[in-house]
């Protein structure tokens, strides 16, 4: 043991003792219990969390398309607030991303605007998106009172836009000090300037009819795919843009979000979710992050069209900025290889230590990543923390990584019944 701190030391020295910019979050961890708002006959909703906007706490029973219908009736008049906001920011979010773009969605975007784009994307991917999704999407448009397209447009922005993000599963030696099996950080980096964060929401679904397993997802009011979730196998999903990529890729495919929630939702093991990901006709290229409970262990893949690299902590790419820690496979929000260090050094600072607590305190503020949501999945006691940036009012708006945190008890929310 001393020999291996000795040389996460020597690593630290090789590597250079550039500081962190950020300082510890002390605010305290909220444990309070949902707070019940109202239901129907497929739904409940409840709201969490000690800071204002609360974070709207959705339960959804039944067949797609009645989970679908609870999500958007429930929601309807914070869904009805977001999509226009969603309109107008969709246009100067994928206006950024223009030139990453294939030439042809140049075009259509100059000739006839986004939603043009958004409605060619889903033309694209609608023959490898299943009843089932088309079936829920429906059910929360009609809910809502929107029409489907509307829908449709909001949940294709993912594919035409890029986030940043930190990513880390940390279990073995890495927490050997603590009482955990398998800790995952979802540092999502991202729209802080955007609408969404007047409507934060976490969906907790419980599909009938041999559907799938009860999960969820941290999202927003309106947007039912996953890019953050957790689920009763459990798995937990995290992932960011894989924006050193190279090769070829394709518009004609399973939208990544939705395939990240086909594994909460159907899949057991790190080996079904990679399954999944090497069977799917792919479309962008992204980083995905998998926890599993049932392991207790995690993998980094590389997600493209053209390829999957799965990485554990034996084999995932080392350099000077990235030593391999056992027990620890961990992504920073830079563009890899990265040659920032403090995310290593925080890692180095605090491994053997690295549980829940301490993402939450200190490796999400010290790096400062996750300004737009953060979710820390404790796998032993299957709690999820939370947090979301504050509204952007007037210019700014205060990251989710210095806002209050609020841990959710997720075995019980599984079992929660109508």
């Amino acid at each position: 043991m001393r020999s291996s701190l000795l040389l996460l030391c020597l690593i630290a020295v090789a590597i250079g003792q550039k500081q962190c910019t950020g300082t510890p979050n002390q605010l305290p961890v909220s444990t309070k219990d949902p707070v019940f708002v109202s239901k129907n006959d497929h739904g409940q909703l409840f709201t969490i969390g000690e800071v204002e906007p609360k974070t709207w706490f959705l339960h959804v029973y039944g067949t797609p398309y009645e989970m679908g219908y609870a999500h958007g009736s429930l929601l309807s008049q914070q869904i009805n607030a977001l999509y226009p906001q969603v309109d107008v920011y969709a246009e100067q979010q994928v206006m950024q991303y223009l030139s990453d773009l294939p030439v042809y969605f140049q075009q259509l975007i100059a000739q006839a605007g986004v939603n043009a784009a958004l409605d060619m994307t889903y033309f694209l991917t609608r023959d490898y998106i299943s009843q089932e999704w088309k079936q829920e999407l429906q059910g929360l448009a009609d809910g809502a009172g929107l029409e489907y397209m509307q829908v449709i447009r909001w949940h294709m922005l993912p594919e035409l836009i890029k986030a940043s993000c930190s990513m880390y599963g940390a279990w073995g030696p890495a927490i050997s000090k603590t009482n955990g099996t398998l800790y995952q950080l979802r540092a999502l980096d991202w729209a802080m300037d955007g609408p969404f964060q007047q409507f934060p929401a976490v969906i907790v679904y419980h599909p009938t009819g041999g559907n799938g397993h009860n999960f969820s997802i941290v999202t927003w009011t309106g947007f039912a795919a996953a890019i953050t979730g957790f689920s009763s196998s459990p798995l937990g999903i995290c992932e960011k843009v894989w924006i050193h990529y190279n090769g070829t890729s394709s518009r004609s495919g399973i939208p990544f979000h939705f395939l990240l929630r086909d594994i909460l939702q159907y899949d057991r093991t790190i080996d079904d979710g990679l399954n999944r990901i090497i069977n799917a006709h792919r479309t962008c290229s992204i980083f995905v992050g998998l926890g599993d409970g049932l392991s207790n262990e995690f993998r980094a893949v590389e997600y493209s069209y053209e390829r999957v690299n799965v990485y554990s902590d034996l084999d995932y790419p080392e350099y000077p900025a990235h030593p391999r820690m056992k027990g620890l496979v961990y992504i920073n929000k830079h563009t890899q290889p990265s040659e920032d260090t403090c995310m290593t050094q925080v890692l180095q600072q605090h491994y053997g230590n690295l549980d829940a607590i301490t993402a939450v305190k200190y490796v999400t503020a010290l790096t400062e990543s996750g300004d737009t949501h953060i979710a820390v999945y404790d796998y032993a006691n299957q709690y999820m923390y939370i947090s979301n940036a504050s509204p952007w009012i007037n210019g700014a708006a205060t990251p989710a990584y210095n806002r209050p945190f609020t841990m959710l008890k997720m075995a019980q929310e599984f079992v929660r019944s109508l």
